[in-house]
């Protein structure tokens, strides 16, 4: 498995951050500092604490990537959870993101390289109102393939996204 070194050539790049492979501790300090819509959306899927749904995520994948900031403190994870040929990729972040966002996306479509593996199609759903979320989903080439009204425990609308 790689590690945050084999991944993050950037460091050298962009001092201010970095990515690593995440740990427990980076689901606990994140699960706390959550952007309200990313809260939201966990809320609206299981209504289960969010520290829950960042270690099953964590658990599940096979390479959980966090970004970190200068102080080293997580402000991002996203993974890969295998089901068969296709993954499904989650991310939740802090609002710290907006801090490091032109970083950010020059090193999104080579880390996504990563996480997407040996996959042959990455896959989930995205909740209506995470706007963040669908804006990067779109610069990342994904597509939106259907529209569930009712989704999740909070019967809230999402879009259900795919990228072969």
């Amino acid at each position: 498995m790689l590690n945050g070194k084999d991944i993050m050539l950037h460091k050298q790049h962009c001092p201010k951050a970095f990515i690593r492979t995440a740990t427990e501790k980076d689901c606990l300090y994140l699960s706390k500092n959550l952007r309200k819509a990313d809260y939201k959306e966990i809320q609206a899927i299981c209504n289960l604490p969010p520290f829950l749904v960042l270690l099953h995520g964590l658990k599940k994948s096979q390479v959980p990537l966090v970004v970190c900031n200068e102080y080293e403190r997580p402000i991002l994870i996203v993974g890969v959870v295998p089901n068969g040929l296709i993954g499904n990729i989650w991310m939740f972040g802090t609002d710290e993101l907006k801090k490091l966002s032109v970083t950010f996306l020059k090193n999104c479509k080579a880390t996504f390289q990563i996480l997407k593996n040996n996959f042959q199609i990455i896959h989930n759903y995205v909740d209506a109102r995470n706007e963040l979320h669908i804006r990067w989903l779109k610069w990342m080439g994904f597509t939106f393939i259907n529209k569930h009204k009712h989704y999740g425990i909070e019967r809230k609308p999402f879009y259900e996204f795919i990228k072969i």
